[in-house]
């Protein structure tokens, strides 16, 4: 088996440290570096000296380098910066897997036309798990009909998460409003606060906690007048983004240009 190279973007963040580790460990495949901002204090030193990693490798700025090096490019980092790796890994026709969350509409059509030049794997979470939920949340949604059903949504993270709600909370949202063909922008309901009239035929509710170190819980609410199914996902650590990171790497390693997601590695479409 070839052994992919890959290189991470926004090494010293939250997830970029654990994907350097994990990259490090996993025989199948070879880190051939990671990069920062410009401004980051830590750049040119060691990254074994700063993470327990393995590794002499000298972080740096140039991402360039690193994308040209690599056959994937991993990157959980920030819109902004994801916005200008996406042009780059276009530009040098080098994979990448996408993980940042809180990607508005123009940065995801930014990734859609760039995906016509190079293969891309995006996804609001990278866990397994969390998108075998995804499919039965819009298979529960399109059997439960708004009039019998209410849908409530709620998640929480640790209190670093800037997002609100993340990622994942919306992605659910709109599988639940797949499954009733409706449009999601015209159902969802992220701020109750500021309202004073009651709960909408229909609708689909986002409450939001964030705190400690919790690293991701997710629970949707199929609520009726006699019963209520919640379909629940918990993330222990952050270990199961890092291995759907690594697995959905390799898998798009040799694919042709296009728009992937975690899905496709399940076989769900």
């Amino acid at each position: 088996m070839k052994i992919i190279n890959i290189g991470i973007a926004g090494c010293f963040g939250r997830m970029g440290q654990e994907l350097v580790k994990e990259t490090i460990r996993d025989n199948r495949v070879n880190f051939t570096g990671g990069f920062e901002d410009s401004k980051h204090k830590n750049l040119n030193n060691k990254i074994s000296d700063l993470i327990s990693a393995d590794s002499d490798y000298i972080v740096s700025d140039n991402p360039k380098k690193i994308f040209s090096d690599s056959d994937v490019i991993i990157d959980f980092t920030t819109p902004q910066s994801t916005l200008k790796n996406v042009l780059l890994a276009s530009e040098l026709k080098t994979p990448i897997v996408i993980g940042t969350t809180g990607l508005d509409e123009k940065m995801m059509d930014t990734i859609r036309n760039c995906s016509k030049n190079v293969p891309i794997l995006q996804s609001s979470n990278m866990s397994l798990g969390i998108n075998l939920i995804f499919n039965l949340v819009k298979l529960v949604a399109s059997k439960l009909t708004d009039v019998e059903y209410d849908i409530e949504i709620t998640e929480t993270h640790h209190k670093h998460k800037v997002d609100s709600p993340s990622g994942t909370a919306i992605s659910l949202g709109e599988y639940a409003a797949l499954g009733r063909n409706k449009n999601f922008n015209e159902v969802k309901n992220l701020d109750r606060i500021n309202s004073s009239t009651k709960r909408q035929e229909g609708s689909i509710g986002f409450a939001v906690t964030r705190g400690g170190e919790i690293a991701g819980e997710h629970t949707v609410s199929f609520i009726g007048t006699n019963d209520r199914i919640d379909l629940v996902h918990k993330a222990q650590n952050r270990s199961i983004f890092v291995k759907g990171a690594i697995e959905s790497a390799i898998f798009i390693s040799d694919k042709d240009h296009g728009l992937y997601s975690i899905e496709n590695i399940i076989n769900l479409k």
